[in-house]
Protein backbone atom coordinates (compact mmCIF):
# COMPACT_ATOMS: atom_id res chain seq x y z
CA UNK A 1 0.00 0.00 0.00
CA UNK A 2 1.03 3.44 -0.74
CA UNK A 3 2.94 5.32 2.26
CA UNK A 4 0.13 8.41 1.50
CA UNK A 5 -2.79 8.06 0.28
CA UNK A 6 -3.68 11.27 -1.92
CA UNK A 7 -7.10 12.61 -0.58
CA UNK A 8 -9.29 15.98 -1.89
CA UNK A 9 -11.40 18.38 -0.15
CA UNK A 10 -14.85 20.41 -0.44
CA UNK A 11 -16.39 22.47 2.32
CA UNK A 12 -13.63 21.08 4.30
CA UNK A 13 -14.53 23.80 7.11
CA UNK A 14 -11.94 23.94 10.00
CA UNK A 15 -11.04 20.46 9.58
CA UNK A 16 -12.87 17.62 10.94
CA UNK A 17 -12.99 15.70 8.41
CA UNK A 18 -9.51 16.69 6.88
CA UNK A 19 -7.90 15.83 10.52
CA UNK A 20 -10.33 12.35 9.80
CA UNK A 21 -8.70 11.60 7.16
CA UNK A 22 -4.82 12.75 7.79
CA UNK A 23 -5.63 10.08 11.20
CA UNK A 24 -5.84 7.19 8.30
CA UNK A 25 -2.99 8.27 6.76
CA UNK A 26 -4.09 10.41 3.98
CA UNK A 27 -2.07 13.31 2.15
CA UNK A 28 -4.64 16.08 1.19
CA UNK A 29 -3.35 17.64 -1.56
CA UNK A 30 -6.31 20.65 -2.39
CA UNK A 31 -8.92 22.17 0.00
CA UNK A 32 -12.29 24.34 -1.06
CA UNK A 33 -13.43 26.70 1.56
CA UNK A 34 -15.05 30.07 0.95
CA UNK A 35 -15.48 31.27 4.99
CA UNK A 36 -12.37 33.27 5.40
CA UNK A 37 -11.96 32.66 9.44
CA UNK A 38 -13.06 29.03 8.65
CA UNK A 39 -9.72 28.42 6.39
CA UNK A 40 -7.63 30.37 9.12
CA UNK A 41 -8.58 28.32 11.76
CA UNK A 42 -7.78 25.02 9.14
CA UNK A 43 -4.24 26.54 8.29
CA UNK A 44 -3.28 27.73 11.72
CA UNK A 45 -3.74 24.36 13.12
CA UNK A 46 -2.01 22.45 10.51
CA UNK A 47 0.61 24.68 8.88
CA UNK A 48 3.36 21.98 7.70
CA UNK A 49 0.80 19.38 6.49
CA UNK A 50 -0.86 21.89 4.40
CA UNK A 51 2.44 23.65 2.57
CA UNK A 52 2.18 21.84 -0.64
CA UNK A 53 -1.59 21.88 -0.77
CA UNK A 54 -3.67 24.13 -2.50
CA UNK A 55 -5.92 26.08 -0.71
CA UNK A 56 -9.15 27.54 -3.41
CA UNK A 57 -11.17 30.04 -1.19
CA UNK A 58 -13.57 30.53 -4.60
CA UNK A 59 -17.31 29.63 -4.33
CA UNK A 60 -17.06 25.95 -5.69
CA UNK A 61 -19.84 26.83 -8.77
CA UNK A 62 -17.07 29.07 -9.92
CA UNK A 63 -13.74 26.81 -9.74
CA UNK A 64 -12.65 25.05 -13.56
CA UNK A 65 -11.63 21.88 -11.72
CA UNK A 66 -9.69 20.87 -15.28
CA UNK A 67 -7.61 24.41 -14.42
CA UNK A 68 -7.37 23.29 -10.69
CA UNK A 69 -5.96 19.52 -12.03
CA UNK A 70 -3.38 21.11 -14.05
CA UNK A 71 -2.16 23.28 -11.67
CA UNK A 72 -1.23 19.99 -9.20
CA UNK A 73 -0.08 18.16 -12.45
CA UNK A 74 -2.35 15.33 -11.21
CA UNK A 75 -3.41 12.76 -14.52
CA UNK A 76 -6.89 11.11 -13.80
CA UNK A 77 -7.45 8.44 -11.64
CA UNK A 78 -4.48 9.21 -9.78
CA UNK A 79 -6.53 11.06 -6.78
CA UNK A 80 -7.41 8.26 -3.93
CA UNK A 81 -10.33 9.68 -2.17
CA UNK A 82 -12.49 13.08 -2.75
CA UNK A 83 -14.65 14.11 0.71
CA UNK A 84 -16.82 16.99 0.90
CA UNK A 85 -19.94 17.76 2.84
CA UNK A 86 -21.81 20.36 1.06
CA UNK A 87 -23.90 22.89 2.54
CA UNK A 88 -26.65 21.21 4.67
CA UNK A 89 -29.16 24.19 5.64
CA UNK A 90 -31.32 23.87 2.31
CA UNK A 91 -32.11 20.44 3.42
CA UNK A 92 -32.44 20.61 7.70
CA UNK A 93 -35.93 19.67 9.70
CA UNK A 94 -35.12 23.20 11.04
CA UNK A 95 -35.82 25.27 8.30
CA UNK A 96 -38.70 25.91 6.19
CA UNK A 97 -36.76 22.94 2.81
CA UNK A 98 -37.22 25.42 0.25
CA UNK A 99 -37.06 22.81 -2.93
CA UNK A 100 -35.91 26.04 -5.27
CA UNK A 101 -33.23 26.93 -3.00
CA UNK A 102 -29.92 26.66 -5.00
CA UNK A 103 -27.73 25.53 -1.76
CA UNK A 104 -29.19 22.21 -2.45
CA UNK A 105 -27.87 21.50 -5.40
CA UNK A 106 -24.28 22.53 -4.74
CA UNK A 107 -23.17 18.39 -4.76
CA UNK A 108 -23.63 18.22 -8.79
CA UNK A 109 -20.31 20.79 -8.79
CA UNK A 110 -18.46 18.23 -6.39
CA UNK A 111 -19.71 15.84 -8.36
CA UNK A 112 -18.37 17.84 -11.39
CA UNK A 113 -15.07 17.48 -9.28
CA UNK A 114 -15.64 14.05 -9.42
CA UNK A 115 -15.98 13.62 -13.15
CA UNK A 116 -12.88 15.54 -13.48
CA UNK A 117 -10.40 14.11 -11.43
CA UNK A 118 -12.40 10.20 -11.25
CA UNK A 119 -10.68 9.48 -7.85
CA UNK A 120 -11.15 5.37 -6.94
CA UNK A 121 -13.26 7.15 -4.18
CA UNK A 122 -15.69 10.08 -3.56
CA UNK A 123 -18.11 10.86 -0.19
CA UNK A 124 -20.43 13.10 -0.24
CA UNK A 125 -21.79 13.63 4.02
CA UNK A 126 -24.48 15.63 4.67
CA UNK A 127 -27.63 15.86 7.55
CA UNK A 128 -29.84 12.81 7.24
CA UNK A 129 -32.74 14.53 6.15
CA UNK A 130 -30.92 14.72 2.93
CA UNK A 131 -32.14 11.50 2.30
CA UNK A 132 -36.18 12.42 2.21
CA UNK A 133 -34.78 16.05 0.51
CA UNK A 134 -36.36 16.64 -3.12
CA UNK A 135 -35.07 19.28 -5.86
CA UNK A 136 -37.15 20.62 -8.76
CA UNK A 137 -36.52 19.63 -12.00
CA UNK A 138 -34.69 21.34 -14.75
CA UNK A 139 -36.19 23.60 -17.46
CA UNK A 140 -39.15 25.36 -15.25
CA UNK A 141 -39.57 28.90 -15.58
CA UNK A 142 -37.56 31.52 -13.79
CA UNK A 143 -40.79 33.58 -12.37
CA UNK A 144 -41.90 30.43 -11.08
CA UNK A 145 -39.11 29.60 -9.41
CA UNK A 146 -38.85 33.12 -8.01
CA UNK A 147 -43.06 32.92 -6.91
CA UNK A 148 -42.00 29.54 -4.50
CA UNK A 149 -38.77 30.48 -3.49
CA UNK A 150 -41.17 33.84 -1.96
CA UNK A 151 -43.09 32.09 -0.70
CA UNK A 152 -41.21 29.40 1.77
CA UNK A 153 -39.03 32.40 2.55
CA UNK A 154 -42.18 34.53 3.82
CA UNK A 155 -43.26 31.48 5.95
CA UNK A 156 -39.64 31.24 7.44
CA UNK A 157 -40.65 34.77 8.34
CA UNK A 158 -43.61 34.46 9.23
CA UNK A 159 -42.57 31.51 11.58
CA UNK A 160 -39.83 34.19 13.44
CA UNK A 161 -42.03 36.57 14.05
CA UNK A 162 -44.12 34.39 15.32
CA UNK A 163 -41.62 32.86 18.10
CA UNK A 164 -40.74 36.47 19.16
CA UNK A 165 -44.55 37.35 19.82
CA UNK A 166 -45.09 34.06 22.02
CA UNK A 167 -41.35 35.23 23.45
CA UNK A 168 -42.99 38.51 24.53
CA UNK A 169 -46.63 37.23 25.30
CA UNK A 170 -48.52 38.50 21.87
CA UNK A 171 -50.00 37.03 19.03
CA UNK A 172 -49.85 37.85 15.58
CA UNK A 173 -52.33 40.86 14.67
CA UNK A 174 -55.24 40.05 12.28
CA UNK A 175 -53.61 41.64 9.40
CA UNK A 176 -50.55 39.53 9.90
CA UNK A 177 -52.34 36.61 10.97
CA UNK A 178 -54.58 37.41 6.87
CA UNK A 179 -50.98 37.28 5.45
CA UNK A 180 -49.82 34.17 7.29
CA UNK A 181 -52.62 31.87 6.19
CA UNK A 182 -52.46 33.53 2.60
CA UNK A 183 -48.98 32.41 2.41
CA UNK A 184 -49.81 29.27 3.62
CA UNK A 185 -52.61 28.71 1.02
CA UNK A 186 -50.28 29.87 -1.55
CA UNK A 187 -47.72 27.31 -0.85
CA UNK A 188 -50.73 24.09 -0.23
CA UNK A 189 -51.07 25.18 -4.09
CA UNK A 190 -47.55 25.05 -4.84
CA UNK A 191 -46.77 21.49 -2.76
CA UNK A 192 -48.81 20.14 -5.67
CA UNK A 193 -46.77 21.43 -8.41
CA UNK A 194 -43.48 20.67 -6.42
CA UNK A 195 -44.34 16.94 -6.16
CA UNK A 196 -44.78 16.71 -9.53
CA UNK A 197 -41.73 18.48 -11.09
CA UNK A 198 -39.12 17.50 -8.44
CA UNK A 199 -36.76 14.56 -7.76
CA UNK A 200 -35.12 12.69 -4.89
CA UNK A 201 -31.55 14.52 -4.19
CA UNK A 202 -29.94 11.00 -3.31
CA UNK A 203 -31.31 9.55 -6.55
CA UNK A 204 -30.04 12.60 -8.73
CA UNK A 205 -26.55 11.82 -6.95
CA UNK A 206 -26.87 8.49 -7.77
CA UNK A 207 -27.70 8.29 -11.41
CA UNK A 208 -25.18 11.20 -11.82
CA UNK A 209 -22.42 9.10 -9.97
CA UNK A 210 -23.04 6.06 -11.27
CA UNK A 211 -23.32 7.65 -15.05
CA UNK A 212 -19.61 8.55 -14.92
CA UNK A 213 -18.69 5.16 -13.67
CA UNK A 214 -19.03 4.33 -9.85
CA UNK A 215 -20.76 2.12 -7.17
CA UNK A 216 -22.64 4.03 -4.86
CA UNK A 217 -23.57 3.27 -1.16
CA UNK A 218 -25.51 5.48 0.95
CA UNK A 219 -25.68 4.99 5.24
CA UNK A 220 -26.59 6.51 7.90
CA UNK A 221 -23.41 6.72 10.43
CA UNK A 222 -23.62 7.61 14.57
CA UNK A 223 -20.13 9.40 15.50
CA UNK A 224 -20.98 7.29 19.05
CA UNK A 225 -20.24 4.12 17.27
CA UNK A 226 -16.96 4.57 16.59
CA UNK A 227 -15.76 6.00 19.62
CA UNK A 228 -16.90 9.95 19.40
CA UNK A 229 -18.61 11.96 22.65
CA UNK A 230 -21.06 12.17 20.32
CA UNK A 231 -24.33 11.06 19.30
CA UNK A 232 -24.23 13.34 15.37
CA UNK A 233 -25.89 11.45 12.58
CA UNK A 234 -24.93 11.93 9.26
CA UNK A 235 -25.80 10.37 5.88
CA UNK A 236 -22.50 9.04 4.00
CA UNK A 237 -22.73 8.47 0.26
CA UNK A 238 -19.57 6.59 -0.45
CA UNK A 239 -19.16 5.94 -4.02
CA UNK A 240 -16.51 3.54 -5.49
CA UNK A 241 -14.76 3.34 -8.87
CA UNK A 242 -15.85 0.69 -11.11
CA UNK A 243 -12.96 -0.82 -12.34
CA UNK A 244 -11.63 -1.07 -8.91
CA UNK A 245 -14.08 -4.36 -8.87
CA UNK A 246 -13.97 -4.63 -4.78
CA UNK A 247 -16.69 -4.74 -2.23
CA UNK A 248 -17.31 -1.70 0.02
CA UNK A 249 -18.63 -2.40 3.50
CA UNK A 250 -19.42 0.50 6.25
CA UNK A 251 -17.33 0.42 9.21
CA UNK A 252 -17.47 -1.98 12.03
CA UNK A 253 -19.06 -0.47 14.91
CA UNK A 254 -16.69 -0.54 18.18
CA UNK A 255 -18.92 1.24 20.20
CA UNK A 256 -22.96 0.52 21.32
CA UNK A 257 -25.41 0.41 23.35
CA UNK A 258 -27.64 -2.09 23.35
CA UNK A 259 -30.69 0.13 24.26
CA UNK A 260 -30.73 0.59 20.81
CA UNK A 261 -32.04 -0.97 17.82
CA UNK A 262 -28.80 -2.02 15.14
CA UNK A 263 -29.77 -3.61 11.36
CA UNK A 264 -27.87 -4.40 8.86
CA UNK A 265 -24.50 -3.17 10.19
CA UNK A 266 -21.56 -4.95 11.60
CA UNK A 267 -20.27 -4.74 15.03
CA UNK A 268 -17.12 -5.84 16.87
CA UNK A 269 -17.40 -8.88 19.24
CA UNK A 270 -17.22 -6.96 22.47
CA UNK A 271 -17.93 -3.74 21.95
CA UNK A 272 -17.14 -0.74 24.38
CA UNK A 273 -19.72 1.40 25.80
CA UNK A 274 -20.41 4.62 24.30
CA UNK A 275 -17.72 7.31 25.52
CA UNK A 276 -19.65 10.28 27.33
CA UNK A 277 -19.45 14.10 27.64
CA UNK A 278 -17.63 13.11 31.30
CA UNK A 279 -15.10 11.67 29.14
CA UNK A 280 -14.73 14.22 27.30
CA UNK A 281 -14.27 17.33 29.88
CA UNK A 282 -12.27 14.88 31.93
CA UNK A 283 -9.61 15.50 29.44
CA UNK A 284 -9.83 19.69 30.13
CA UNK A 285 -8.22 21.75 32.72
CA UNK A 286 -10.70 22.55 34.81
CA UNK A 287 -8.78 22.29 38.31
CA UNK A 288 -6.87 25.89 37.19
CA UNK A 289 -9.57 28.44 37.51
CA UNK A 290 -7.62 30.86 35.24
CA UNK A 291 -6.93 28.38 32.73
CA UNK A 292 -10.00 29.81 29.95
CA UNK A 293 -7.43 33.37 30.46
CA UNK A 294 -4.97 31.20 28.03
CA UNK A 295 -7.92 29.80 25.98
CA UNK A 296 -9.82 32.67 24.08
CA UNK A 297 -12.21 29.63 23.07
CA UNK A 298 -13.09 28.47 26.88
CA UNK A 299 -14.58 31.34 28.22
CA UNK A 300 -17.83 31.01 28.86
CA UNK A 301 -20.80 33.05 27.56
CA UNK A 302 -22.08 36.02 29.69
CA UNK A 303 -25.72 34.90 29.67
CA UNK A 304 -28.56 37.73 31.04
CA UNK A 305 -30.50 36.82 34.19
CA UNK A 306 -33.92 35.45 32.60
CA UNK A 307 -31.82 32.61 30.69
CA UNK A 308 -29.56 31.71 33.60
CA UNK A 309 -33.49 31.28 35.67
CA UNK A 310 -34.71 29.26 32.68
CA UNK A 311 -31.27 27.31 32.94
CA UNK A 312 -31.62 26.48 36.62
CA UNK A 313 -35.15 25.10 35.77
CA UNK A 314 -33.47 22.54 33.34
CA UNK A 315 -32.79 19.00 34.59
CA UNK A 316 -29.92 16.59 33.13
CA UNK A 317 -30.65 15.38 29.66
CA UNK A 318 -33.97 17.51 29.24
CA UNK A 319 -35.29 20.53 27.52
CA UNK A 320 -37.28 23.32 29.03
CA UNK A 321 -39.76 22.77 26.82
CA UNK A 322 -40.12 19.51 28.91
CA UNK A 323 -40.45 21.77 32.08
CA UNK A 324 -42.94 24.16 30.46
CA UNK A 325 -45.09 23.64 33.21
CA UNK A 326 -43.14 24.55 36.06
CA UNK A 327 -41.68 27.78 34.68
CA UNK A 328 -42.64 31.14 35.58
CA UNK A 329 -44.64 33.14 32.67
CA UNK A 330 -41.92 35.58 32.58
CA UNK A 331 -39.87 32.83 31.47
CA UNK A 332 -41.57 31.28 28.67
CA UNK A 333 -40.46 31.03 25.68
CA UNK A 334 -41.63 29.67 22.22
CA UNK A 335 -40.62 26.15 20.82
CA UNK A 336 -38.75 27.79 18.21
CA UNK A 337 -36.29 29.77 20.60
CA UNK A 338 -36.49 26.19 22.93
CA UNK A 339 -33.11 24.35 20.47
CA UNK A 340 -29.99 24.01 21.47
CA UNK A 341 -29.13 26.24 24.59
CA UNK A 342 -32.47 25.31 26.17
CA UNK A 343 -31.18 21.97 26.51
CA UNK A 344 -29.06 20.35 29.20
CA UNK A 345 -26.64 17.88 28.82
CA UNK A 346 -26.09 14.58 30.62
CA UNK A 347 -22.70 13.94 31.45
CA UNK A 348 -23.54 10.30 31.79
CA UNK A 349 -24.30 10.14 27.97
CA UNK A 350 -22.92 11.34 24.60
CA UNK A 351 -23.83 14.76 23.31
CA UNK A 352 -26.53 15.22 20.96
CA UNK A 353 -25.97 17.15 17.79
CA UNK A 354 -24.27 20.16 18.38
CA UNK A 355 -26.14 22.41 16.34
CA UNK A 356 -23.57 25.52 14.79
CA UNK A 357 -24.47 29.42 16.25
CA UNK A 358 -23.87 31.05 19.26
CA UNK A 359 -27.04 30.70 20.80
CA UNK A 360 -27.40 27.62 20.22
CA UNK A 361 -25.12 25.32 22.18
CA UNK A 362 -26.25 23.26 25.29
CA UNK A 363 -26.35 23.77 28.61
CA UNK A 364 -23.92 22.44 30.89
CA UNK A 365 -24.35 19.69 33.03
CA UNK A 366 -23.73 21.18 36.39
CA UNK A 367 -22.96 25.37 35.53
CA UNK A 368 -26.19 27.34 34.58
CA UNK A 369 -24.39 28.65 31.37
CA UNK A 370 -24.02 27.28 27.61
CA UNK A 371 -20.91 24.71 26.87
CA UNK A 372 -18.04 27.02 25.58
CA UNK A 373 -16.41 26.36 22.28
CA UNK A 374 -13.44 24.35 23.68
CA UNK A 375 -16.10 21.91 25.28
CA UNK A 376 -17.90 22.11 22.02
CA UNK A 377 -14.57 21.39 20.03
CA UNK A 378 -13.69 18.66 22.66
CA UNK A 379 -16.78 16.93 22.37
CA UNK A 380 -16.79 16.94 18.57
CA UNK A 381 -12.60 15.26 18.64
CA UNK A 382 -10.93 18.06 17.98
CA UNK A 383 -7.40 18.30 20.06
CA UNK A 384 -7.32 20.58 22.94
CA UNK A 385 -5.08 22.84 21.49
CA UNK A 386 -6.91 23.85 18.87
CA UNK A 387 -7.53 27.51 18.07
CA UNK A 388 -10.45 28.95 16.42
CA UNK A 389 -10.54 32.24 14.75
CA UNK A 390 -13.55 34.78 14.27
CA UNK A 391 -16.32 36.02 16.34
CA UNK A 392 -17.76 33.84 18.92
CA UNK A 393 -20.35 33.10 17.23
CA UNK A 394 -18.01 31.76 13.94
CA UNK A 395 -16.05 29.70 16.12
CA UNK A 396 -19.36 28.16 17.34
CA UNK A 397 -20.44 27.44 13.97
CA UNK A 398 -16.64 26.17 12.97
CA UNK A 399 -17.40 23.55 15.88
CA UNK A 400 -21.08 22.79 14.57
CA UNK A 401 -20.46 22.36 11.28
CA UNK A 402 -17.87 19.77 11.77
CA UNK A 403 -17.71 16.27 10.77
CA UNK A 404 -16.89 14.38 14.48
CA UNK A 405 -12.96 13.38 13.78
CA UNK A 406 -13.52 9.60 14.98
CA UNK A 407 -16.51 9.26 12.52
CA UNK A 408 -14.21 10.72 9.56
CA UNK A 409 -11.40 8.23 10.54
CA UNK A 410 -13.33 5.22 10.57
CA UNK A 411 -15.05 5.66 7.28
CA UNK A 412 -11.34 6.76 5.98
CA UNK A 413 -9.68 3.39 7.04
CA UNK A 414 -12.38 1.67 5.77
CA UNK A 415 -11.83 3.20 2.40
CA UNK A 416 -8.15 2.11 2.51
CA UNK A 417 -9.61 -1.63 2.64
CA UNK A 418 -10.14 -1.46 -1.14
CA UNK A 419 -7.39 0.92 -2.50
Amino acid sequence: MKKNLISMETFVGAGGSYLGLKKAGFKTVYVNEIDKNFTKTLIHNNKKDLENCLIDIKPIEEIDFKHVRKKLNLEKKVVDLIFGGPVCKGYSLAGVRDPSDTRNTLYRHQIRMVSEFLPKVSIIENVPAMRTSLILKSGIEKNKLKEISYVWKQLDIFKGVKAKLTKEGKKLSKKELANYNLIKNKKKKFEEFVKENSLSVIDDIKLSLEKIGYKVHVENLNAAWFGSFTKRIRTFVVAIRNDLDKDFEFPTITNFNFKDKLNGFNIVKNPKPFRTIKDAFNELDYKNKNSHLNDPDNIPMNHNEKSIERFKLIPKGKNIVDVMNKVPKHLKISKFYSRGCTMRLDDNTPAPTLVPGHSNFPVHPYEHRSISVREAAQITGFPSNYKFFGNHTKRCEQVGNAVPILLAHALAQQCKKIL
